[in-house]
């Protein structure tokens, strides 16, 4: 069996994790007015996922 990469197992598991926050917080900040700061952190957290992606991956290629 071959063996999933943390460098796609820890970003898809904090994909999820944003995907739920999203769906628990995002209707009650979209209801109280608050759409800027649902995109603003939406688009952080998808910044950060892609840096954590590339930065295992160049880090498993190092090794």
């Amino acid at each position: 069996m071959k063996k999933i990469k943390k460098s796609v197992w820890l970003p898809a598991i904090i994909t999820v994790y944003f995907i739920g926050m999203m769906c628990w917080f995002g209707p009650e900040l979209i209801r109280t007015q608050q759409t800027s700061r649902f995109v603003t952190v939406a688009a952080i957290e998808i910044v950060v996922i892609v840096v954590l992606y590339f930065f295992l991956k160049k880090r498993e290629e190092i090794k």
